[in-house]
């Protein structure tokens, strides 16, 4: 099992991180004490995870971007500096989780040129100065977990953001008339409406085609024990909400979801952008073995997710369970959780362990079946009981409701 911990867009500078939860009517009454009796979100969440990071129960950390909110190097600074506080002084330490940083579209500064690197270059300077290991501009930057066994997670950065900071104008009229008006205000500054809504209209998401084939490569020769998990700022997929923007979703994302579905293996696919957090999962009929698991962060002030790869003994991967960490008042709590078979039910049930077949063979899916039952229809050892049960809930193939209760009294249901 492992365990890696994913934080959305944080939009440092923004003043909503740290409001105060109180409800202050009063003018005249004491700062100090208000802000005693109240948490801001940003700092209620980071007070949360860095207790979490200090168990030992977390193997990696993934930031999926949008550290400031207008490309400004100081206030990046400012968050990079923020969130190095989660690590050990002498990160990366030996029993501390390492982490990847990710570019978001609103960490690039529209001021410099879109045609060149040096607008991803300059965020990595920042990034380097705080301690922090660069963040992908063209190839995918790779971290390997090992289990003990064969298993294997491979996380990918990936820069989504290629083709931010392009500014477009409709045409050589609107170029001629409006350009020279655009780029002083981008150069001098302006009002936070004029900024923002000029940070929203000359993105162009895109993931670069050499990226992809560099994935496409490193992909396709990693074998059935290994799970890659691919981590960009922008989803794959359209948002929910419906937006009437020009190209606010990936450009190219429908190039990207067929490359990653031609690998006919299970991908998790971690993002943030969206400011909240479904979990979508893409599959194709003609590809029996393919899915993208796409998990979206929802902004850092409101929580963050921790997401739990397992593996069968045979070192397959099974799934993942996304346990939602969402801020409640003053406290951050696990507010759900759901479990996501990396394949479909009879591909699973093709690469179970033996002993997960043989159990399915007992298993009445008109009824409801206890642990104690089973131990003595099968005469196995307790653990190998309780693996093969895990390793079928974590394919779909049966319900155990009262998982989070000892397995003594665990009561199995059949799902398929």
């Amino acid at each position: 099992m492992f365990r890696v911990v994913q934080v959305g867009d944080i939009h440092y500078s923004d003043a909503e991180n740290f409001a105060s939860p109180v409800d202050a009517k009063d003018p005249g009454f004491p700062a100090a004490l208000r802000d005693s009796i109240g948490t801001a979100p940003l700092q209620a969440v980071f007070r949360s995870l860095s207790h979490l990071l200090d168990t030992g129960a977390v193997d990696f950390v993934t930031f999926m971007g949008d550290f400031t909110t207008r490309g400004d190097a100081a206030a990046l600074g400012d968050c990079a500096r923020y969130i190095r506080r989660l690590f050990a002084e002498a990160w990366p330490a030996a029993g501390h989780p390492d982490c990847k940083l990710i570019i978001g579209n609103h960490d690039v500064d529209r001021r410099l040129d879109p045609d060149t690197d040096v607008r991803f270059e300059n965020i990595n300077d920042v990034l380097g100065a705080a301690g922090f290991a660069p963040a992908s501009i063209l190839a995918p930057c790779e971290s390997v977990l090992r289990g003990d066994d064969a298993s294997e997670v491979r996380i990918f950065g990936v820069n989504s953001c290629r083709g931010c900071g392009q500014l477009r104008l409709l045409g050589s009229i609107v170029e001629k008339h409006a350009g020279p008006a655009i780029r002083k205000l981008m150069a001098e500054g302006g009002t936070s409406d004029e900024l923002e809504e000029l940070y929203e209209q000359i993105d162009t998401p895109a993931i670069d085609e050499h990226t992809i084939a560099m994935l496409d490569a490193i992909l396709s020769n990693l074998g059935e024990t290994v799970l890659p998990v691919i981590c960009a700022h922008h989803n794959l997929l359209p948002q929910a909400m419906p937006r009437i923007a020009p190209y606010s979703e990936l450009i190219n994302g429908g190039a990207i979801r067929t490359a990653l579905l031609n690998l006919d293996r299970p991908i998790i696919y971690l993002h943030g952008h969206l400011h909240t957090s479904p979990i979508e999962v893409i599959r194709v009929p003609d590809r029996t073995r393919s899915a993208i698991i796409s998990i979206s962060a929802p902004l850092f002030r409101d929580g963050y997710n921790v997401i739990e790869i397992a593996f069968s003994r045979d070192s397959v991967p099974l799934g993942c369970r996304v346990i939602a960490h969402r801020l409640d008042g003053s406290q951050c709590r696990i507010a759900a959780s759901s479990v996501i078979p990396a394949w479909t039910a009879a591909e699973g049930l093709r690469l179970a362990t033996a002993q997960a077949r043989e159990l399915m063979k007992i298993l009445d899916p008109d009824k409801v079946t206890t642990r104690g039952d089973l131990l003595v229809q099968l005469g196995w050892p307790s653990g190998e009981l309780d693996d093969a049960l895990t390793e079928l809930r974590w394919l779909g193939a049966l319900e155990i409701p009262n998982y989070d209760r000892p397995s003594i009294h665990w009561r199995v249901t059949r799902s398929i």
